[in-house]
């Protein structure tokens, strides 16, 4: 059957690039590899030169392939089922970025192009290691061009194609559409992208953040590169720029990640300890463990060993997370992971090829590896960054247990050892940040004190007067700060007891003395050389993400308090994990006290080409004479279903430089077409009462005070023979107002029933006297809100005091790092030889 309207000739064009890279990058991979292990100077030269045009083809192949598949997003291609999945007609152009590295094809693509960059730099950079590192390198993009080929080999499939059509799908095949020769004429739109990816950080952190997972790769191919040489020595000259880029970027990208979380995500903060977010922090863990081990070893000798493992373990958690998120064992337990395209043994593959050949070279070669067999001084600069290694390492490996609980079951299942063992299912933690802060606040006051401590010590010994001294001052100066900002500031934070509010204040110690003592190293120990003092700025900025980190949490206070208990936990889904006290409800127009402000929702609007509404809401602040001294207006906003009447909210957030309100929906009333004719559909609804009883409705409550047997109803005229009593009710509202009213119950003329009901005009309220239940001792009220009533918003708002400290942190953390680089790379560029530069002064050590 020939379809029509199909654009077959790009899916062609991507799909043959897909199958050079994957050639091409074969062949880099046995040039390089032969050009290593030939002894002959003039075939390694050939094999080199193979190797490196191997390696710029599968380059280009892999630039072609991204534009292909851009050019079938752009153009809402949806006879591909990429395209079809992925966007939708009325998507912004800025997000078709993010759709095309929103599934697995995608972001195996751009960590390919990340690969691709990094080997073009290596190739004309790394000299004499250039082959056995590009060895490794090639091998990377075999692996992961194989990734995108989605092909048969063997009966076993190798990849998903990015370029099948929707029609070829095996879930497809059989559906009648594609019977049809025009069954495009049919498909008038996408699927769409994901709604929790329709921001401007999903744009600009995935390419970041792969560039950080790709950077990875080349201090462990430098490691590889030389023991596999069996030149242990020299690649630890040209690896420290690059082990201090990968922690830069991939810090940066972890980050970005974290800003997209606390801007675009619901719930109410930037970390979760969500397992994809564990997943990229542990290999920036190891990194910063394998390059601070790696400085030890180029001054004193001491760490070698640890350095080539931690460099090694990076990578390898590195692939580990990406099992973890593509092959679909994490289930539901992440918000961040892919779905199954059946690659889990290919995605084990690839692991086992960089995991088993590097850790049994490691063990095999492990007595060749230099070691010095003098034990170090405890007052040496070595010791301690060795120890900071190992606390590094505690962290990484508490972080990864967890978050692999799901693999440990799977594991026990596959293997029969949960039967013959009798473990039951391992299920994670309930409270998932108590688990790990917990844990992971000792291990970050010990690193964030050892930042400071270890700036003022000497490799090999320090004298320890000496070292009292230079500590003395810094360590004084973070003292008081603690204790002031303790006793003037009120950290209290009592939600998990009083021993983990000790945790705090040792934590907030560290992280000041983080901060206060690096910074007085770079006058005191550096002279102020900026230029030498990289790793001073880059603990000066760590010290801030901890300080900001803890007291953003810390003293996090939830504005929206519903303290009249109008809202039922049963307003909220479940897996949104909202607590109903911590909400408040909005009516239109209606100002509502909110902590020291009153919000006041003003009504939504949304744009032509974006699916958002975006709720306005007013914050107002006076003073105590009533004036008004501060007024803003944000805008959260959310993706409203309303056909499912669900919505995706995001927030928005009012900075200021000590504290941000952050503010989010998190429900709606019932959704109506805007366009459709106003009807007054809505019901009575039934409450049986006895005196003392509340009634709540949407903007407050009302008590039945008592039955009165006086009637004053300005509805009610009284006739002869009538039998009638009023229901006294005092209605109280969210903003202080006070009511009454009295709907009646009376019997006429001794046989029929009426309910004379009351109003309340401003609140667009119905009252009715309905029913008297003598036998329960109560009375039947039944409440009416007129249609304008039902616009309202429920939203959440919560301070953060001194966030702004962390993304500066961040900011600081990362301009020293690349700092350090530069002064590295000069190092190397000056011929300095590691012997050479151990001689030198310890304050010139980055």
């Amino acid at each position: 059957m020939k379809f029509v309207g199909e654009h077959l000739l790009l899916g062609q064009l991507g799909h043959f690039f897909a199958v050079l890279a994957f050639v091409a990058s074969m062949v880099a991979s046995v040039s390089y590899y032969c050009a290593v292990v030939n002894k002959e100077e003039s075939a390694k030269a050939s094999w080199k030169k193979v190797g490196r045009w191997s390696f710029f083809i599968q380059s280009i192949a892999v630039l072609a392939i991204f534009c292909c598949l851009f050019y079938i997003l752009y153009n809402h291609f949806f006879e591909y089922k990429y395209a079809w999945r992925n966007t939708s007609r009325d998507l912004p152009v800025q997000y078709l970025f993010s759709s095309l590295w929103s599934d697995q094809e995608g972001s195996f693509l751009l960590w390919s192009i990340w690969n691709s960059v990094l080997g073009i730099v290596l190739i004309r950079t790394s000299g004499k290691w250039e082959t056995p590192v590009m060895t490794v390198i090639s091998i990377s993009q075999l692996m992961m061009s194989s990734m995108l080929l989605g092909i048969f080999i063997l009966g076993y499939k190798v990849g998903s194609n990015p370029f099948m059509l929707l029609r070829q799908a095996e879930e497809n095949q059989a559906a009648p559409i594609f019977q049809s020769a025009e069954y495009l004429s049919f498909i008038k739109d996408g699927n769409g992208l994901n709604l929790t990816l329709q921001n401007y950080w999903m744009v600009i952190h995935p390419p970041v953040l792969f560039l950080g997972f790709a950077s990875t790769i080349v201090p462990f191919a430098f490691a590889f590169a030389g023991i596999w040489t069996r030149d242990y020595t020299g690649w630890t000259k040209p690896v420290l720029p690059w082990g201090l880029f990968a922690i830069a970027i991939l810090g940066l990208g972890i980050m970005m990640g974290a800003a997209w979380a606390y801007e675009s995500l619901n719930f109410g903060g930037y970390w979760a300890w969500d397992p994809v977010e564990n997943a990229s922090l542990v290999p920036w863990l190891c990194m910063v463990a394998g390059v601070h081990t790696c400085l030890a070893y180029k001054s004193t000798g001491h760490a070698l060993k640890s350095t080539v493992f931690f460099f090694f373990i990076s990578f390898i958690t590195i692939l580990y997370s990406t099992f973890l998120t593509r092959s679909g064992i994490l289930g539901d337990s992440s918000v961040h992971s892919f779905t199954d395209l059946g690659m889990s043994g290919q995605l084990l593959i690839f692991m086992a090829v960089f995991t088993v050949p590097s850790i049994w070279i490691m063990i095999a070669r492990r007595k060749e590896i230099p070691t010095v067999n003098k034990e170090e001084s405890t007052y040496s600069r070595e010791f301690w960054l060795f120890v900071g290694a190992l606390v590094l390492l505690i962290a990484a490996i508490q972080i990864t247990f967890t978050t692999s609980i799901p693999v440990w079951n799977k594991l026990l299942d596959i293997t029969g050892l949960r039967n013959l063992l009798k473990i039951d299912q391992m299920a994670p933690p309930s409270d998932v940040m108590f688990h790990y802060n917990k844990i992971q606040i000792w291990l970050a006051i010990i690193v964030g004190i050892l930042t400071a401590l270890v700036q003022f010590m000497k490799y090999k010994d320090t004298p320890r007067r000496e070292l009292t001294r230079k500590l003395l001052l810094p360590t004084a100066i973070s003292l008081v700060a603690t204790l002031a900002i303790i006793f003037a500031g009120g950290v209290h934070f009592t939600e998990y007891g009083a021993g983990f509010l000790a945790a705090i204040y040792f934590m907030l110690f560290a992280s000041i003395y983080a901060v206060v003592g690096n910074f007085m190293y770079i006058f005191i120990g550096l002279k102020g050389k900026v230029k030498s003092a990289g790793a001073s700025i880059a603990h000066v900025g760590f010290g801030m993400v901890l300080l900001g980190a803890l007291l953003s949490s810390a003293k996090k206070e939830v504005i929206s308090l519903d303290k009249m208990k109008m809202l039922s936990q049963d307003i909220f889904r479940k897996e949104s994990k909202q607590n109903a006290r911590e909400n408040i409800m909005l009516p239109l127009g209606v100002p509502v006290e909110m902590g020291e402000y009153h919000a006041t929702y003003v009504g939504d609007s949304s744009a032509t080409g974006d699916a958002k509404v975006y709720f306005k809401v007013d914050y107002e602040r006076k003073d105590k004479s009533g004036k008004i001294v501060e007024h803003f207006r944000l805008y959260p906003n959310a993706f409203v279903n309303t056909k499912e009447n669900a919505l995706t909210s995001n927030p928005s957030s009012r900075h200021y430089l000590d504290r941000d309100i952050f503010t989010y929906i998190t429900a709606t009333p019932p959704l109506k077409d805007k366009n459709a004719p106003a009807d007054d559909s809505t019901k009575y609804v039934s409450h049986e009462v006895k005196p003392g009883d509340s009634i709540f409705f949407s903007k407050g409550f009302m008590i039945l005070k008592d039955i009165n047997t006086k009637v004053s109803n300005r509805n009610y005229e009284a006739k002869a023979g009538d039998l009638a009593v009023g229901a006294d009710l005092e209605v109280f509202t969210q903003t202080d107002d006070h009511f009454k009213l009295q709907p009646v119950y009376l019997i006429r003329d001794s046989a029929y029933q009426y309910s004379i009901e009351d109003t309340l005009a401003p609140l667009a309220l119905q009252v009715r006297f309905s029913k008297i239940l003598p036998a329960e001792n109560k009375v039947q009220i039944k409440v009416k809100e007129a249609d304008s009533n039902s616009d309202y918003i429920i939203m959440k708002a919560i301070v953060f005091p001194y966030i702004n400290v962390l993304w500066l942190g961040v900011i600081v953390m990362i301009v020293g790092t690349f700092i350090a680089i530069a002064y590295r790379v000069k190092l190397n560029k000056g011929g300095k030889t590691g012997a050479a530069k151990a001689k030198e002064p310890a304050k010139q050590k980055v």
